[in-house]
């Protein structure tokens, strides 16, 4: 971040030029007289501008009574009088206080040039919000903190941890949710750190009531009014700007094993979660599972259920292996039965050598890195090629790996060892 530079402040005495006494009426000075105490009353704003010379120019302009601050030691009841006639702000926020950048007998508000901040291109308008979209690379991710490690022991393979610690990756959030202000801080704090750095936050909601029916990555809230909660946080931490949203991975392809009410059930949350993040102007896309899981013409079904007509369109292959070919035919013919208006994104994560042998999907063997994110995908229904699932990161307790969502080290390294692009 760039801090703007300040050259010397010069400092020039007010001189008033002794007249001779004239015929007028004694109260004409009164009004000269009474605009000076009003000028002293509301204080001065210091505007500097930014030098073009060794030297800055120092321009002194009276403070607004509505936003002025008074000096101390300064007479404050003609202020105080005028300042009542003042009109009030409008929707506006407070400023900073100011801090003097230098030192300076003037007292009052310093207005200098901010740094230009890092540009977050706004999203086009019901538009791919890739194409104009910078992705975060977290230098504080575990591959990365991983490569630091290995720097000097392992040099060879901190290398290749390189090809995931360098690369973008979404952000998973499924916690807090008995507790809905603690996701909300995180969140915000997190989509902070994104936008502070000029990229899209892509976020991954994961807390669905029965998620993952019970397997590797159970949990999720507690009941319906807690998932609406806990979205509305979800929401409310992203605040309004950019963003993108993968909402709910295998919310519907999973719904077989739930009751028909709360098969219902599931669908409103998802529409209502749809409807919670659509009103911030996040874009988000529902996950519809994989090519080898559900029929084109159920997920199609299911999706309209859960309100895709209202989202962006829908997330494919998240967490799994299919071939990126297979995941585009697929997401077109689903494109097409809800009306060929729906996008779609594809998890490339892990899929460079396709599924393995048997279609395993619990840390599988033998896989490799795919595609790194882009949206340069050569079609116009598929907004970009994303790494949703973490590479590196533990499908569950099956294989030798450790509990889903956990950093498994030898894995990641096979991923990436194996990666050809």
């Amino acid at each position: 971040m760039s801090t703007g530079a300040h050259g010397r402040s010069t400092h020039r005495a007010a001189r008033h030029a002794h007249r001779p006494k004239s015929g007028r009426p004694r109260w004409m000075w009164a009004v000269p007289t009474l605009v000076v105490a009003v000028f002293v009353g509301f204080g001065c704003v210091r505007v500097m501008f930014p030098s073009v010379s060794p030297s800055s120019v120092d321009v002194l302009i009276p403070r607004p009574a509505a936003t002025a601050t008074m000096a101390a030691g300064r007479p404050t009841s003609v202020a105080a009088v005028f300042g009542s006639f003042a009109p009030a702000p409008v929707g506006t926020a407070t400023a900073p206080p100011a801090r003097p950048t230098h030192p300076s007998g003037r007292t009052g508000v310093i207005v200098t040039p901010s740094p230009p901040p890092l540009p977050v291109p706004p999203a086009p308008a019901g538009g791919n919000p890739f194409t104009v979209a910078t992705l975060y690379v977290d230098p504080n991710s575990d591959a990365m903190a991983a490569v630091a490690r290995l720097r000097g022991s392992a040099p060879a393979n901190a290398a290749t941890l390189n090809r995931i610690a360098n690369t973008s990756h979404a952000d998973w959030f499924g916690g807090d949710t008995a507790n809905p202000g603690a996701v909300q801080t995180r969140v915000a704090g997190r989509v902070s750190e994104i936008r502070a750095a000029g990229a899209l936050p892509v976020l991954v909601a994961y807390a669905i009531p029965n998620r993952d029916c019970g397997g590797y990555s159970e949990g999720g809230a507690g009941d319906a009014d807690a998932y609406r909660a806990w979205i509305a946080a979800f929401a409310a931490g992203i605040g309004r700007g950019p963003a993108v949203v993968i909402l709910e991975p295998d919310a519907i392809s999973q719904t077989d094993c739930l009751s028909t009410a709360d098969r219902q059930t599931r669908y409103s949350l998802l529409g209502n979660a749809v409807d919670a993040l659509a009103r911030t102007g996040v874009t988000v896309y529902l996950d519809a599972g994989n090519a080898t899981w559900r029929s084109v013409a159920e997920t199609a079904t299911r999706l309209r259920a859960a309100g895709v007509d209202r989202a962006r369109g829908f997330a494919l292959n998240v967490s799994n292996f299919d071939e990126t070919a297979d995941e585009r035919g697929y997401g077109a013919a689903v494109a097409a039965a809800l009306g060929g208006t729906s996008h779609f994104v594809i998890d490339t994560s892990r899929n460079g050598l396709g599924p393995a042998s048997g279609n395993i999907w619990c840390n599988p063997p033998g896989r490799a890195l795919g595609v790194r994110p882009t949206d340069n995908t050569g079609d116009p229904l598929v907004d970009a090629y994303l790494w949703i699932k973490v590479p590196g990161e533990s499908d569950g307790t099956c294989n030798g790996g450790p509990a889903a969502g956990k950093w498994w080290l030898d894995y990641a390294l096979g991923l990436a060892g194996r990666a050809t692009g």
